[in-house]
């Protein structure tokens, strides 16, 4: 932890000494992918003027082999977005270094590479990555003064969801 040099006050770590507790204390990665791409600028995807935006809800029955596909699919959301926040957490109580979606998507990455969560392969990484968006927000809305600290998923306390997106799919 970094302490202020008159005593024990905790400051914030940022620039390259947060580079290297995310790559050595906290096991991450260098995002060395995106390093060797040639910037491209944005394009704005803003809707046309008399268009809308439309949500779909349909009630599903799944057979059995669906359902247990889905178990596997409301496990993995709640266990990767869980991991998020305690990454989070310890990265900032430890080490004060804040956290964001990217670095968490290499987390995630690591994780799907491990021994112990083989598991998570056998569910999309679109899922997985969205889950992390809505932890992403959560402490969005936690440091704009709307909400609480996000808390952790349960199986029996929080409603099973996965979000799809339009281009996990082919």
């Amino acid at each position: 932890m970094a302490e202020a040099a008159g005593g024990s006050k905790l400051i914030r770590v940022t620039g390259a000494g947060a580079k290297r507790i995310k790559r050595e204390a906290l096991g991450l990665p260098d995002p060395v992918k995106h390093r060797q791409r040639v910037a491209v600028p944005m394009q704005r995807r803003a809707p046309e003027a008399d268009t809308r935006q439309r949500v779909y809800r349909y009630r599903c029955y799944p057979t059995p082999t669906q359902a247990e596909q889905l178990i596997k699919t409301f496990g993995a959301c709640r266990w990767t977005y869980n991991e998020g926040l305690a990454l989070r957490d310890k990265a900032w109580r430890e080490h004060r270094v804040s956290f964001g979606y990217a670095e968490s998507c290499r987390a995630l990455t690591g994780w799907r590479n491990t021994e112990g969560a083989q598991w998570l392969q056998e569910v999309s990484s679109t899922v997985l990555q969205q889950a992390l968006r809505h932890l992403d927000a959560a402490f969005g809305r936690f440091f704009s003064g709307s909400k609480e600290y996000p808390k952790r998923k349960k199986k029996g306390r929080s409603r099973d969801s996965a979000t799809y997106i339009r281009t996990g799919f082919r």
